[in-house]
């Protein structure tokens, strides 16, 4: 690669480049950073939101409660069997669903 005759100009016309590289990345930064911030407040109000309606998680003192009051003093989840399931003499049935 030829030498420019005008190595100063070079110079500009690099340092200029310089200069717009920094300020792009700069840019990118900055928005990233923002992306970040938005998506762990986006992240916490959802585990906020959500926390309210599932059943069986309790809520803090002094919030709001949903629902009627007249449940069974239970959470809502999963409740034990009464008694084990009846052994039977009948083959299993399956359908794999291919054709």
């Amino acid at each position: 690669m030829p030498l420019p005759e005008r190595p100063a100009a070079a110079d500009r016309s690099v340092q200029e480049a310089v200069r717009r590289r920094e300020r792009g990345l700069r840019r990118v930064s900055a928005t990233t950073r923002w992306a970040t911030a938005v998506a762990v407040v986006g992240t916490a109000v959802l585990g906020a939101g959500y926390a309210h309606v599932l059943p069986g998680i309790p809520l803090p003192a002094g919030s709001a409660q949903h629902g009627s009051g007249t449940g069974t003093g239970t959470s809502g989840g999963l409740q034990p069997a009464g008694q084990a399931p009846a052994p039977t003499k009948q083959a299993p049935q399956t359908q794999s669903g291919a054709s």
